[in-house]
């Protein structure tokens, strides 16, 4: 891939590298400082005049992550950057996309006006909470899918009397997409919330008696939610209870809940956390998928299949 740089950053630095190794580019270094005044300073340290800039950021917070990302952009296109491209696997705030209520803001719209403003001519992510999100912006957005990537851990796993399971009725169309792929049976949970991170009420519309489920989600944050559900799973009568969530944002109390819950395992895509020291969690690199989306837009092939 002539004319393309590959940079990440510092909060995406691993996964910079993994994804430099499957495209077999390397992955260059911006000169990214701290003052003591709490002020950050990014500057590349070559010419990118001329060039594709792939840009790989991980802006979960704290705010710094996402404001050196906004530097790095605005440093590119000072540059004289040909393209700008953002690999963001996860997109903060994105499930903010609608006001709930009066004299609220509506966090992920600002998030893509400032991503735009600084320049960028492109987006890359990974499973988007909400696909009304793309209409934020104007610039081509590909919202990739995390199928492939967890698709070939459950077939491998070999599990028998599969039912896949969607957390709420949002999530129906993605487990669709994975029952194309599996023998499995199919239910939903319906929740009411009463705030964020907290529910009112939960039911099981489905049977899952005698049965090895799989809990298939976007994200997993408190994990409060999920670990109910899998105890309402398991109260109900399934034999084993297990979740695929692509971001791992694990705040709060998650680990515990985990560690507490009926959960026997949780798979996450490394998009926000990479090491979690919890045996029930492992997790994926989403590397290969990320890479491919590169390697198939920098060539103008199809994102189709990702």
């Amino acid at each position: 891939m002539e004319n393309v740089k590959l940079y990440a950053t510092r909060a995406a630095q691993n996964l910079g590298e993994a994804i430099a190794k499957k495209l077999q580019l390397p992955l260059n270094l911006t000169q990214a400082e701290k003052f003591s005044d709490g002020e950050l300073f990014v500057k590349f340290n070559e010419s990118v005049r001329g060039q594709i800039v792939l840009l790989i950021g991980k802006i979960h917070t704290p705010y710094e992550n996402f404001f050196e990302l906004l530097m790095t952009i605005d440093a590119a296109r000072r540059s004289s950057a040909k393209e700008v491209i953002l690999v963001i696997p996860y997109l903060p705030h994105s499930r903010q996309e609608r006001r709930d209520g009066q004299r609220t803001s509506i966090s992920s719209r600002m998030v893509a006006d400032m991503i735009q403003l600084m320049g960028a001519d492109r987006l890359i992510t990974l499973d988007l909470h909400t696909n009304a999100i793309e209409g934020f912006y104007k610039i081509p957005v590909d919202p990739l899918s995390s199928l492939k990537l967890f698709i070939n851990h459950i077939q491998q796993s070999n599990i028998d009397h599969l039912c896949l399971c969607s957390p709420d009725f949002g999530g129906i169309k993605r487990i669709k997409q994975y029952k194309k792929n599996l023998t499995a049976d199919m239910v939903v949970i319906n929740k009411e919330r009463l705030k964020p991170n907290a529910v009112a009420a939960m039911e099981i519309i489905g049977d899952v008696a005698g049965k090895n489920v799989i809990i298939v989600d976007d994200l997993v944050d408190t994990a409060g939610t999920l670990c109910k559900a899998a105890d309402l799973l398991i109260e109900h009568g399934a034999k084993s209870v297990r979740a695929y969530c692509t971001h791992g944002v694990l705040s709060g109390g998650a680990l515990e809940n985990l560690t507490q819950s009926k959960i026997e395992k949780l798979l996450i895509a490394d998009t926000v956390q990479e090491i979690v020291s919890l045996p029930k969690i492992e997790v994926v690199s989403c590397a290969g998928v990320l890479a491919t989306a590169i390697e198939n837009i920098v060539t103008n092939k199809s994102l189709s299949n990702l």
